[in-house]
């Protein structure tokens, strides 16, 4: 055993060794080239800003191309040596049943989400276990940190329905909702730790959205199993069940290529692997001794709670000591994308302030190195677009000052001429280069697409396949330079002072006019405009290096109408474009969603009002409501003066008066809601003629 963790050492060393000479080569060459083009003719100031912004570019490019080009190379070596990796053994099946080996508990935190698809996503997920007879493994919770009443019931409504389908078969699914929401989803997280954390061996984090094949949830229990030193391992999640232009090019894009991220990032990690917050198992012991978060230093937007805990919380498990890996050859890990791209760029900004809170992080003592690599890759994540912006004015500039001087030929106390030197051709293959870095891990994405013959048949066949590549390339071109600009302004925003809210993210698109896209995009567009006019005024040259980023943003409003919009006429799977595997031959588990959507979506078809009403009034519902309350064990955080407003507003004028805070007031207080269930059957019994119990209509 020593002798094989010494060879697996001398691997990764190997590994990493090769990833950093490939990735500093890239920089230097790309950095030389660069000053040799601007020092043609001597270097200004001008100059000189120029190559100091474009040294990290160009080192974020070439780490970028040497991770996709490993993962290619990986997953080529994967696809040659065959087999199917979620297959479960039968003799493994019943050896990861044994009584000895700890308990799995599948943890879905949510906040304020569609409560129909929460709970198909469970159904789903229980329904796969029990069909591949491991379901005596798991339980399941849903712990909901969900502040709207009205959800809050239907949530309630929707667990005891499904918890009360075959229990004897299905995976037991349990419920439990903080009325104390601090910490959000981290908080969510610590408070089941600490509360059931000490039942179970292991948890797979899940997402509202996030959806898991029984298969892939076994290999990574069974691996958990081998692996004692392992205390995280992630896999990677695939975006399925996309219906907007926008949503399917994320899918499409997240099914081609990014598979060589996930295989990329685990050929030079290794043991000192990252996660990414869900479809992961994490063993309980070590994630409750290691990953209490402290506050970090300073206010809020960069100080205060951690808001990207993930990739904390990886450093954090291995800077004790254990191991922290990628599944990048696990398939059956899910997720849904947003449906638009304004939705995309709300949780980007949320994840923008998240990022650069790691600064703190980065710095912090004895985090292993590929730990801190993974926190700058994800604070250069964002960094990387108000650099781009700077290159750009610095561009322009050059430009700008090339067009308006004028040549000096004969330089004071030389006799004979000065040409000035031209390095357009130099230029143009400077360009080619950093072009090739961005866009060959695609080709890379493609060949291999198109080398697997059931998964292009899959995709819609080779035409399609290349077709919808050309889309999804052109889109991304365009969506670039917007994004540019907003991760901008993000980093501006958070910078000087501005803290991103905790809202829930939308799972589906509403309506986008054209004056809605306008106004979404004002700012993109002014600055679009501006540009435009001023390249071709002063730095004419230019213009055609700058047509994408000048297309995209002058275009940004249209191009947010086309993506946001409704359904992805025309690109779904009936037309073949854009379509991944899962669209035309999906795993049961994703078969199976629909249904149990459907489901739910009928059992919670009552109005809201209804089902709180029916607390108030009916004395079972409002017996099991007082039930959960007592088990919950927490005090409101509401005030009581509300809570009484709400007693007796709702005693005097009825339920249907209260306000939302006021009904959650209400229902957060068991004695509140037993005065107001005794009144109104109180009222009932004076009303009723021969003074017996309220009658269902009541």
């Amino acid at each position: 055993m020593a002798d094989q963790n010494k060879e697996e050492r001398l691997a990764m060393l190997t590994r990493r060794r090769l990833f950093l000479l490939c990735v500093l080569t890239i920089t230097l060459l790309a950095t030389q080239s660069f000053v040799q083009v601007l020092g043609a003719n001597g270097l200004s100031l001008l100059n000189v800003a120029l190559i100091v912004v474009f040294v990290p570019l160009a080192a974020w490019l070439a780490q970028s191309f040497c991770t996709l080009t490993a993962g290619a190379l990986l997953l080529a070596g994967h696809r040659i040596r065959g087999g199917d990796l979620l297959h479960v053994d039968p003799e493994d099946r019943a050896a990861g049943l044994a009584p000895h080996l700890p308990r799995v508990a599948l943890v879905m935190p949510v906040y304020n989400e569609d409560t129909a698809r929460v709970f198909a996503g469970v159904a789903a997920m229980r329904d796969d276990l029990a069909a591949l007879g491991v379901a005596s493994r798991f339980d399941v919770f849903v712990i909901s940190d969900t502040t709207d009443p009205d959800l809050w019931l239907a949530e309630s409504e929707a667990w005891r329905a499904e918890s009360a389908r075959d229990p004897a078969a299905l995976p037991p699914v349990y419920y439990r909702r903080r009325l104390d929401n601090t910490g959000r989803k981290t908080g969510n997280i610590k408070d089941f730790v600490e509360r059931w954390g000490g039942a179970y061996g292991a948890m797979v984090t899940l997402d509202a959205d996030s959806l898991l094949d029984a298969r892939t949830i076994w290999h990574l229990t069974r691996r958990l199993d081998a692996r004692p030193r392992t205390a995280l391992i992630q896999a990677p999640p695939k975006l399925v069940r996309g219906q907007t232009l926008f949503a399917r090019l994320l899918q499409f894009a997240g099914d081609v290529y990014g598979p060589l991220s996930a295989a990329g990032i685990a050929f030079w990690a290794g043991g000192e692997g990252n996660y990414w917050g869900h479809n992961a198992i994490i063993r309980l012991s070590a994630f409750a001794r290691w990953c209490g978060l402290p506050k970090l230093p300073g206010r809020e937007p960069l100080g205060g709670e951690i808001l990207s805990h993930d990739f904390v919380e990886a450093a954090l498990l291995r800077r004790a000591g254990w191991r922290v890996e990628m599944a990048w050859d696990l398939s059956g890990s899910y997720e849904e994308p947003p449906p638009t791209l304004s939705d995309f760029m709300v949780r980007d900004r949320r994840w923008c302030q998240g990022n650069l809170q790691h600064g703190h992080v980065v710095i912090a003592r004895r985090l292993h190195w590929v730990s801190r690599a993974h926190l700058l890759t994800g604070i250069m994540s964002y960094l990387t677009s108000p650099l781009w912006f700077l290159f750009l004015i610095l561009a322009g500039l050059q430009g700008w000052t090339l067009s308006v001087a004028e040549p000096v030929y004969f330089q004071e106390g030389t006799p004979w001429a000065t040409w000035p030197i031209s390095r357009e051709g130099e230029a143009a293959v400077l360009l080619a280069a950093m072009m090739g870095l961005l866009f060959l891990p695609k080709l890379w994405g493609l060949l291999l697409a198109l080398a697997d013959g059931p998964g292009r048949r899959a995709r819609g066949g080779g035409l399609r396949l290349v077709g919808g590549a050309l889309v999804e390339t052109v889109v991304s071109a365009l969506i670039a330079p917007v994004m540019m600009v907003r991760h901008t302004r993000f980093v501006i925003a958070i910078l000087t002072g501005s803290k991103v809210a905790w809202t829930p993210q939308r799972r589906t698109a509403g309506g986008l006019t054209l004056a809605d896209a306008v106004r979404a995009n004002l700012d993109v567009l002014v600055l679009g405009v501006a540009a435009t006019v001023a390249v071709l005024l002063y730095a004419p040259t230019l213009g055609w290096w700058l047509v994408p980023v000048l297309a995209g943003l002058v275009g940004a409003p249209v191009l947010s109408l086309l993506l946001d919009s409704g359904e992805a006429r025309g690109w779904g799977p009936s037309r073949g474009a854009l379509t991944i595997p899962e669209d035309l031959d999906p795993l049961p588990v994703l078969s199976a969603i629909d249904a149990h959507e459907a489901r739910f979506k009928a059992l919670l078809a009552a109005a809201p009002e209804d089902r709180f009403r029916a607390v108030l009034v009916e004395p079972e519902t409002n017996a099991r409501h007082c039930a959960l309350l007592a088990e919950i064990g927490e005090e409101s955080r509401l005030s009581a003066e509300m809570a009484q407003r709400a007693e007796v507003l709702a005693m005097r004028l009825g339920p249907g008066v209260l306000t939302r805070d006021e009904r959650r007031a209400l229902l957060e207080r068991a004695d509140s809601l037993a005065r107001v269930h005794e009144h109104i059957w109180a009222a009932d019994c004076d009303a009723a003629p021969d003074a017996g119990a309220p009658t269902a209509a009541a």
